[in-house]
């Protein structure tokens, strides 16, 4: 399996769709979509190559000028079991802040704290 994730401009040359288009089969759970620091979608190229099929008849079939009604920003994420998709809990988006941001957290604090030697020193 392959470990590398494709953005969507890169899924969007590697289907030869539009990003519109992209977001929409997104938001419609045909292409299975990974939302890292809960905003940034990736996808997995092997996932892609086992639907690429399905993705193809979808737009062949009368959705080639899909229009985007609804934003791809909602927070979504594939089960590990598949392709569905889950809502994200209130734990994991916080889970999700601290693993992305701790290390500006840590820095600042240390910061605070040097500032505090410095001043009081």
């Amino acid at each position: 399996m392959s470990k590398k994730l494709m953005t969507a401009q890169e899924l969007s040359d590697y289907l030869s769709l539009k990003e519109d288009q992209i977001s929409v089969l997104v938001e419609e759970g045909v292409i299975p979509a990974y939302k890292i620091a809960g905003e940034l979608l990736r996808f997995q190229k092997d996932q892609i190559d086992a639907i690429r099929s399905e993705i193809e008849i979808r737009i062949r079939n009368g959705k080639k000028n899909v229009n985007v009604k609804t934003s791809v920003r909602n927070k979504v994420q594939p089960n590990a079991s598949g392709g569905e998709m889950k809502a994200n809990s209130f734990k994991d988006s916080i889970s999700d802040f601290f693993y992305f941001n701790d290390f500006y957290i840590v820095s600042a604090v240390l910061i605070v704290l040097l500032l505090l030697v410095i001043f009081r020193g």
